[in-house]
């Protein structure tokens, strides 16, 4: 389980720190603001892959 999470220079995300993750979390926002991008950062992670 994640407890935070720090994305640097992927896609729209300059410099992304979430510093406290639960066990669900909840990914709301406008269009085009990061939603998708923020779950593709955390699928190359679990892969282990680098973008």
């Amino acid at each position: 389980m994640l407890d935070s999470l720090y994305i640097k220079n992927f896609r729209l995300f300059k410099e992304l720190e979430i510093e406290q993750l639960g066990r669900v979390n909840l990914i709301i926002g406008r269009n085009n603001s990061g939603k998708t991008a923020l779950l593709e950062a955390l699928h190359l992670y679990a892969k282990n892959a680098s973008p």
